[in-house]
């Protein structure tokens, strides 16, 4: 396949999102890098080079490539998603309106934010934490996230990483974020045990803010839409666990045990002013992918899918296109334990404490 860079468009965070077009079979990619000018095959063979993959120069002074990996494709598609979506200002708007987040920076307010992805949320929570620290298992995005930040664990979450952070950070957190991670968790029992390990880092009176889609969001229905497509039934078991059980504030008070306030609050996180169709069909194959893949990507596969979910949940989507989509920001707040007594029975859970 040989492809042109035809566009550029800057993002928020000094990236920039490459429209690529194909000379022989019409289709577009879209690019996160650092590439500069339309049309150039040094740059694009240079952003080929950082993401690991080769590139050849076309008979139309285009570039080759092999196929994309997965987690390319989801980098990619993520990139895009930032970009057009007000998930991460609205939840920072949303925390700093409820008093979780200063708004200034507060001398000793330490923040971890676990499955960190490419930054931008920790981006926008930078300013007000004394300390920040993140954890992410993607290797691609940790590259990214360790030019940017200094305390970056580069490992899924887990009793490793929790036994890590006990021992590094034995202060604990003011503020710990898990912003749509409980989707890549192994259903309900799972959820339960790294939700129960977060609490555990928490200072007293600190907390746990997760991020949920709420079911009708758009990510949300195409991801179950295509694990009911394709088979993978104990995928869809676990969503459909997850949108029954972790929307309702008496499955974290079940978990986190007394001295434990929840609040659930909706905030509005729409996909805003897309411009094109190819534009959101590369977006929408984050829902689709799995982000820890290395397997080469089915692309026409997905975007085949993805086309037929739009014709048939938005047939009348006019670009750029707004897709309203709205998330669950839930707030668990330890409640300070009186003087003299241990915090939280949960403490002792994974035996972190001796004596």
């Amino acid at each position: 396949m040989t492809l042109i860079i035809v566009a550029a468009t800057p993002t928020p965070d000094r990236m920039r999102v490459y429209l690529v077009a194909s000379r022989d079979s019409n289709k577009v990619l879209f690019l996160p890098g650092d590439l500069t000018g339309c049309g150039s095959c040094i740059s694009l063979r240079r952003h080929c080079s950082r993401l690991g993959t080769s590139g050849t120069v076309g008979p139309h002074g285009g570039m080759r490539f092999p196929m994309l990996l997965d987690y390319e494709v989801f980098e990619q598609a993520l990139t895009l998603f930032h970009h057009y979506s007000r998930q991460n200002s609205e939840t920072v708007r949303q925390m700093q309106a409820k008093g979780i987040l200063p708004t200034t920076r507060r001398r000793g307010f330490a923040v971890l934010d676990i499955g960190a992805g490419q930054g931008h949320l920790p981006s926008l929570m930078q300013p007000y934490a004394d300390t920040l620290v993140l954890l992410e298992p993607n290797r691609r995005c940790v590259e990214v996230l360790q030019q940017a930040f200094p305390h970056v664990y580069p490992c899924p979450w887990g009793a490793s990483a929790l036994e890590r952070l006990h021992r590094d950070y034995p202060q604990g957190f003011d503020l710990i974020t898990m912003s749509h991670m409980l989707y890549h968790f192994d259903g309900l029992d799972d959820i339960r045990d790294k939700v129960r390990m977060a609490l555990t880092l928490l200072k007293p009176g600190g907390q746990l803010v997760i991020v949920l889609n709420q079911p009708s969001a758009p990510m949300a229905l195409i991801g179950i839409a295509f694990q009911v497509a394709t088979g993978r039934q104990a995928e869809v078991a676990t969503n459909q666990d997850l949108h029954a059980f972790c929307h309702t504030s008496r499955f974290y008070r079940d978990l986190a045990g007394q001295g434990t306030a929840v609040v659930i609050a909706s905030i509005d996180t729409p996909l805003d002013r897309v411009p094109s169709r190819a534009a959101l069909i590369a977006l929408l194959r984050m829902c689709l992918i799995n982000p820890l893949s290395e397997s080469p990507c089915a692309t026409d596969e997905l975007d085949a899918f993805i086309s037929e979910f739009l014709d048939s949940h938005y047939p009348r989507l006019t670009y750029p296109a707004t897709l309203p989509s709205r998330d669950e920001l839930i707030v668990i707040r330890l409640t300070p334990a009186p003087k003299g007594r241990i915090l939280a029975p949960i403490r002792l859970l994974y035996g972190l404490f001796p004596g």
